[in-house]
């Protein structure tokens, strides 16, 4: 249930979930999620599943789901979660949030550069934040791969992990593999349903 603007949070609501919540935490996201896309994705997940806003399993629908719209996916992704916590305010709390400290440190930074962007002093600490995107890269990679292979151990996830690998290297376009996802999904629901007896009863 979305907080209204200016009410107290209705009863039975956990606290923490409010619009108010969903920027604060979105800009603090924003304002330490420094190397690009990957960064975000890491620091997304680490803060929705530390105040159980959405389950790993929600997390990785998120990530596909950014990802079938055009657009920046991040973007997309973070409107996903701010709906998810708390409808419309929340999906706008979430963007404005993540976007604020964005725009204001790159407006800040493109001035930073047009300075020293000549100085040798300059491509050292360049070189190190291009490390640290790729840091960030192949830790998400892991986290994402550990939550995908955990839904199933024994047969499915690893399975579908091997084929979407194998599809994408002898496919070579994102675009046709995402499709192919799609339409195994839809022709074959059962091959990915994560669900197990205990969780039906």
């Amino acid at each position: 249930m979305a907080v209204a603007l200016g009410r107290r949070r209705p009863a039975g609501q956990p606290a923490g979930r409010g619009w108010l919540a969903v920027f604060l935490s979105l800009l603090r996201v924003g304002s330490t999620a420094f190397g690009g896309g990957s960064a975000t994705i890491l620091a997304l997940r680490q803060l929705v599943l530390r105040r159980g806003w959405l389950t790993e399993q929600e997390f990785v629908d998120t990530v596909v789901l950014s990802r079938m719209t055009p657009g920046i996916a991040i973007l997309a992704q973070v409107l996903l979660i701010g709906k998810r916590v708390c409808g419309i305010r929340g999906a706008i709390a979430a963007l404005v949030g993540l976007m604020l400290p964005a725009v204001t440190i790159t407006i800040g930074l493109a001035r930073l550069y047009g300075l020293v962007s000549g100085s040798p002093v300059a491509a050292a600490p360049l070189r190190g934040v291009a490390g640290m995107a790729a840091g960030f890269a192949i830790a998400l990679v892991l986290h994402l791969l550990r939550d995908t292979l955990a839904r199933d151990r024994r047969f499915r996830g690893p399975l579908t992990f091997a084929v979407y690998l194998g599809a994408a290297l002898l496919i070579g376009n994102p675009l046709v593999v995402l499709l192919a996802a799609i339409a195994a999904g839809a022709a074959v629901p059962a091959l990915f349903d994560t669900r197990t007896p205990d969780d039906e009863s």
